[in-house]
């Protein structure tokens, strides 16, 4: 008689990467709960979701737009400006062709640093780049501003000089470019005479500051704002106080050592703390100041540090770094120039932690008006986060999760099928591959035929069986083979759509475990 063979096949299903991209940990000992490759997803505390695409917000512009401007009222309206390396600033605030720009002849140095002030005299955007004279807004028209201009001007100070503006309690301070000195206005004045701030004696590394920034604190005499000073040497200085010229109202706390800055805009809020992008990676300065500087682990970006440290090395002098908080979407954003044409962004979800990166979006800065996201780029301004395509290309996604041994880590295993579940809310293209042993380079080609029936064309899907079109996320899963022999097995996937919002839940393996050797 002939016995039946024990069946011997396992079955293991491994939920979504939710804790995002992980290029820090040995590929053997990475966590289930992260992915080696994480292309075009944005993590969210319960599944993966494809990135959201763009399309073109203002077009028309002459030449790159690498900063966007917003100026809001008093009643809450709005305007949104662009300004190009050609030296023009537009009007963007209506979606559409732009018409001639409101502003010319300016230098071709377009990255502009503003900030919106309103004193009894109205609300008032105040706007510096370095090398042309600074202009002011007042929601009717722009004004250049000199020592003899009217009806602003500046004095003490040519205002060409000045390349980043921050206002600290009611006083508004100006970066003098390529100096340790800094100055600042009398209390509520968006113009008048300009009283300079030599920080130079305290920064024993030399360079020049680069950033200002306020910093929200409780250092143990209640919740207080300081003022924080950035060197290009990765220098941090704290003064506590209201008034610079008065050493009982202006004290300096302390001067840290943390690591250069990467770009102009390498700060941006977060609660009442800052964020800092430098050499080392991206960190709060409520952990930065009060730990050691090769304390990595406290870096928002340690999971990625490896991935950032190369970058901030290779790309460290290209022009489009950004760094940005976008609210709506729980998303912290960093813009990565790999070129001055090229970039891609690494985002993290600020609920979870998590980490993913977007490619194909050509953003040379980054904004968040209006409720909504914003890039510029050659000749255009986009609206980001806005539709499923890329304007009208498909958003294509690559994830390869952690590799796992399903328990078995001293067994060759023999995998036989694997089933992706997703959702969707219509049709889309996916392709899959089985990755074996640490194989991270092989992948499965880029989908370009629906897996998914097109359940949105009518007369095709089945009646009450077929999913049709809808906002509606229906689940689905889906069964495939998936052969292979190893130790070590990972389910790669591959995604692409133009119109279809795509979640990620799980992957099932079915595998026999074999011998020991």
């Amino acid at each position: 008689m002939i016995q039946p063979r024990r069946q011997n096949a396992r079955t293991v299903t491994v939920t979504a990467p939710i804790g995002g991209w992980n290029a820090r940990d040995p590929l053997a000992e990475m966590k289930p709960s992260d992915a080696v490759i994480l292309d075009n997803w944005f993590c969210t505390p319960t599944e993966l979701k494809v990135r959201k695409g763009y399309s073109d917000w203002a077009t028309g512009l002459d030449g790159n737009v690498t900063s966007i401007i917003d100026y809001d009222s008093f009643n809450g309206a709005e305007k949104i400006f662009a300004a190009t390396d050609t030296g023009k600033i537009y009007d963007v605030t209506a979606p559409g062709a732009v018409g001639s720009p409101i502003i010319t002849g300016l230098s071709t140095s377009a990255r502009w640093q503003h900030v919106q002030f309103a004193n009894s005299g109205g609300a008032f955007l105040i706007a510096v780049n370095g090398s042309d004279n600074m202009r002011i807004y007042d929601g009717t028209s722009y004004y250049t501003v000199t020592a003899i201009s009217s009806p602003y001007a500046i004095t003490g100070v040519a205002t060409t000089s000045l390349i980043d503006v921050h206002t600290h309690k009611r006083r508004n301070w100006f970066i003098q470019t390529q100096t340790m000195k800094c100055w600042y206005l009398a209390t509520d004045a968006i113009a008048g005479t300009a009283t300079v701030f030599d920080f130079g004696p305290i920064f024993e590394f030399g360079g020049h500051i680069t950033k200002i920034d306020t910093w929200s604190l409780d250092a143990g005499y209640g919740m207080d704002d300081y003022f924080v000073v950035i060197t290009s040497a990765g220098q941090i200085a704290v003064y506590k106080g209201t008034d610079p010229s008065n050493a009982a109202e202006w004290a300096l706390v302390g001067v840290y050592l943390v690591g250069s800055p990467v770009g102009m805009r390498c700060t941006c809020k977060y609660g009442g703390d800052v964020m800092f992008l430098n050499k080392d990676g991206l960190i709060p300065l409520s952990k930065s100041l009060m730990s050691s500087r090769v304390n990595t682990h406290l870096m928002i970006t340690d999971k990625i540090q490896n991935q950032i440290a190369a970058d901030t090395t290779n790309y460290k002098d290209n022009a489009n770094w950004d760094l940005l908080l976008y609210p709506p979407q729980n998303m912290l954003l960093v813009n990565i120039p790999v070129s001055s044409t090229v970039s891609y962004q690494y985002v993290m979800n600020t609920i979870s932690g998590a980490w993913s990166r977007w490619t194909n979006i050509p953003a040379y800065c980054w904004y968040f008006a209006n409720e909504n996201l914003y890039f510029g780029t050659a000749g255009k301004v986009c609206k980001a986060w806005d539709t499923q395509a890329d304007n009208g290309v498909p958003v294509i996604t690559d994830l390869l999760p952690a590799f796992s041994t399903f328990g078995f880590g001293n067994r060759i295993k023999r995998w036989t099928m694997a089933s992706v579940s997703m959702g969707s809310n219509g049709a889309f293209a996916y392709s899959t591959l089985l990755n074996l042993d640490f194989d991270f380079i092989s992948s499965s080609d880029v989908p370009n035929a629906g897996v998914v029936s097109d359940s949105t064309v009518w007369d095709t899907g089945v009646w009450d069986t077929d999913v049709w079109g809808s906002d509606s996320i229906y689940p689905f899963r889906q069964w495939s083979m998936a052969s292979g022999l190893g130790y070590y097995g990972s389910y790669r996937i591959k995604t692409s759509s133009a119109i279809t919002d795509i979640r990620y839940y799980s992957t099932t393996y079915v595998f026999e475990p074999g011998s020991v050797l």
